[in-house]
């Protein structure tokens, strides 16, 4: 029974990181942090050669459920980003708050100088000019694939899984910057449609934009995996000092260019109540 549990709880931190990923602003990494599943995920990706039936068995619930969240919910969450943006954006501030205090308190164990406090300065300043250059990145929704299309998607998956899987970074912001963010989730939204349709042609043209940006990804987590383990082993205090600084300014991106709603009495206490859902939420699932 306890295994079941710790699976459907694995399934759901999946879940919740999968879904952060597809919202600009949103890091992945900051609530895989936020959730207690950082550690673990970082330690499962680097093992996998050396121990892959163990490595396997942890990573199995998380990847189902982030492909389900990228996968079946990625159209109710827009539509819910969509409808009630400033919900949805205290919904993921209280999900990214309530991962903080045991972040702080790892951060507290290590050493603390002059060069840490600069790195917590220079990342929070990072990801604001991210933030801030991001408008009006995208143009073309339509993919017209080539052998250059093929190789380009290919290194976008590389450089979109790097930052997905670093605290703070928004990997779909990175997307926008890079000009394929409504690209790949129009594409993503297409092909979904043509499985359920049983359109051959619909799930072809699909995997043919799916296939190298999805071995880009997986190239990217892999490599970027290694770095940040190294980096915690190296410098802990340096790390922790730059992942606090990324999930400082995180708030900033997940509010900056929400669109103009009018503020009403009823948004503003569903809007507290999803931020303490949220902080809830994290705090419980990042129980051991």
């Amino acid at each position: 029974m306890n295994s079941k549990i710790s699976f459907i709880n694995t399934f759901f931190k999946g879940l919740l990181i999968g879904i952060s990923n597809i919202i600009p602003g949103v890091s992945g990494g900051t609530m895989a942090v936020a959730l207690g599943a950082y550690d673990e995920l970082l330690l499962a990706i680097n093992t996998l050669r050396k121990d892959w039936k163990k490595s396997l068995r942890l990573l199995l619930p998380y990847v189902l459920g982030a492909v389900f969240g990228i996968g079946a919910l990625s159209f109710v969450i827009q539509g819910a980003m969509d409808a009630y943006p400033l919900v949805m954006a205290c919904l993921f501030l209280g999900l990214i708050l309530g991962g903080v205090p045991p972040l702080w308190q790892k951060a507290q164990k290590e050493k603390k100088g002059f060069s840490e406090a600069l790195l917590f300065m220079l990342f929070i300043f990072l990801i604001l000019f991210m933030t801030f250059v991001s408008t009006d990145a995208m143009e073309s929704t339509t993919i017209i694939m080539t052998p250059l299309t093929f190789f380009i998607l290919f290194v976008v998956g590389v450089i979109a899984a790097a930052t997905m899987i670093i605290p703070g970074v928004s990997g779909s912001l990175v997307l926008i910057l890079l000009g394929y963010y409504d690209k790949i989730l129009t594409t993503l939204s297409t092909f979904i449609r043509s499985v359920f349709d049983l359109n051959p042609s619909g799930i072809g043209q699909g995997l043919l934009v799916i296939l190298p940006f999805g071995l880009g990804i997986l190239l990217g987590i892999g490599l970027v995996a290694k770095l940040i383990a190294w980096l915690f082993n190296a410098y802990p205090g340096k790390t922790y000092a730059a992942i606090l600084g990324l999930v400082a300014a995180s708030p900033i991106a997940i509010f900056y260019g929400l669109p103009q709603t009018t503020f009403t009495l009823p948004t503003a206490v569903f809007s507290i109540l999803a931020l303490a859902l949220g902080y809830v939420l994290s705090t419980k699932l990042g129980e051991k």
